[in-house]
């Protein structure tokens, strides 16, 4: 639906940029046709041997006409502010050209004609149509009559009230397809604007509710968790000195998930999405205290790692920790034998892989959703992820471009 209002609202564009161009050729066929008039009616003087004093009524006619043109298209400073007045005003004055032609003894055909091509602009800018198409009309077949003199019964007179009808409701016919087409594109504008409100609505209630099931049930167990990790140590005997270790990095542990579960609490219940706590982020640079930190938990892990490039995106170095941290969650799990981390940067491509050897005795079953989120995480970056898989090896390759564009 948005999109056809979309399409709309371009057509709506483009019918108003029409009315620009008609109305600019309207005024090209007035310039064009006045200066046609004036060029007749002083060669027609000198031929017909009665010089310009003679066709005196012509030019007057061209004359006050061409006023009433300047007015209606606002070409004069008259001092009034109300286009309709303006228009009206412009609209009188333009008739007034073939009254006055005929009553000084001039055939009024070329103010009837400007009065006819100005009455499309007119209506094209706002007042009635088949009123200022009645008014001209009537007014341009009375000249004829007058100048003629055959009585009201003239065809020549209602050819003249009938053109000057049809231009002035051809330019209200416009005038409205536009307003509606622009109505159109209002109301695409509208709809879309509202749209997304509703769109950014939902996505809060439902951060809400995925923040209150964290802090409800996550926050909960982990707290929990600690707690009996606490008093576990407690009871530890003193010659347990192994165990105790083991506890006291549990409990570590625990507590940093606690801490990143706050974090991410705070980002859900936040308006913008994003955190303004003073914890840092996890980035590329702390990937190094991250394998210390599974090393810490007795997982072999063989590094080859770089430091952070100067240039590195934000989005891309959080998400090159994630995704070691997840593939190294996964070798611990999942694996046997060593991990090995790998990171390099060739042609503006930070390459990370993540390897490990498979448990013989792995049970096959549906995969979790760590690897769904370590793709996110790359493509949410712009770059890729992808499983190499073999009977004996597990590698996750993943390539994100520095600068944080996507490949």
């Amino acid at each position: 639906m948005a999109t056809f209002l979309l399409d709309l609202g371009a057509r709506g564009r483009a019918s108003t940029r029409r009315l620009r161009w008609l109305d600019l050729a309207s005024l090209i066929i007035t310039a064009g046709a006045s200066a046609t008039a004036l060029v007749a009616l002083v060669v027609n003087g000198f031929v017909d041997g009665r010089g310009i004093e003679e066709g005196i009524g012509g030019y007057v006619g061209l004359g006050v006409s061409l006023v009433g043109v300047a007015i209606v298209r606002d070409l004069l400073p008259i001092g009034i502010a109300d286009d309709r007045a303006r228009l009206w005003l412009g609209t009188v004055v333009l008739v007034l050209g073939p009254v006055s032609s005929a009553m000084l003894g001039t055939d009024p055909l070329v103010p009837w004609n400007l009065a006819v091509f100005t009455s499309f602009a007119i209506a094209l800018r706002g007042l009635s149509g088949p009123v200022v198409g009645a008014f001209i009309g009537v007014v341009s077949y009375a000249s004829v009559v007058l100048f003629e003199g055959l009585g009201w019964v003239n065809p020549t007179a209602g050819v003249a009230l009938a053109m000057s009808f049809a231009f002035a409701s051809a330019g209200t016919a416009l005038r409205s397809y536009a307003q509606f087409q622009q109505e159109v594109e209002n109301r695409a504008v509208e709809a879309i604007a509202a749209r997304d409100a509703d769109a950014h609505r939902r996505v809060a209630e439902e951060r809400l509710s995925i923040a209150r099931d964290l802090h409800d049930v996550v926050g909960h167990e982990i707290a929990v968790l600690g707690i009996h990790l606490g008093v576990a140590e407690v009871n530890l005997p003193d010659e347990a000195g192994t165990s105790r270790a083991s506890l006291e990095k549990a409990r570590a542990n625990v507590q940093s998930v606690l801490h990143e579960t706050q974090r991410v609490l705070r980002v859900l219940r936040s308006d913008s999405g994003s955190s303004t706590d003073s914890a840092p982020t996890p980035d590329f640079a702390r990937i190094p205290a991250l394998i210390e930190s599974y090393r810490a938990a007795g997982v072999v892990v063989e590094a080859q790692l770089i430091d952070p490039p100067a240039d590195l995106d934000p989005e891309v170095s959080t998400a090159a920790y994630r995704i070691v941290q997840e593939a190294l969650t996964n070798a611990q799990k999942h694996g046997a034998g060593p991990a090995a981390v790998s990171v390099r940067a060739e042609k503006r491509l930070l390459t990370l892989s993540i390897s490990n050897r498979r448990r013989p005795d792995r049970a096959p079953g549906r995969r979790g959703f760590g690897l769904i989120g370590m793709r996110e995480r790359a493509h949410s970056a712009g770059g890729t992820l992808r499983i190499e898989e073999t009977d004996d090896d597990y590698r996750v390759v993943a390539q994100l471009r520095i600068e944080g564009s996507r490949i």
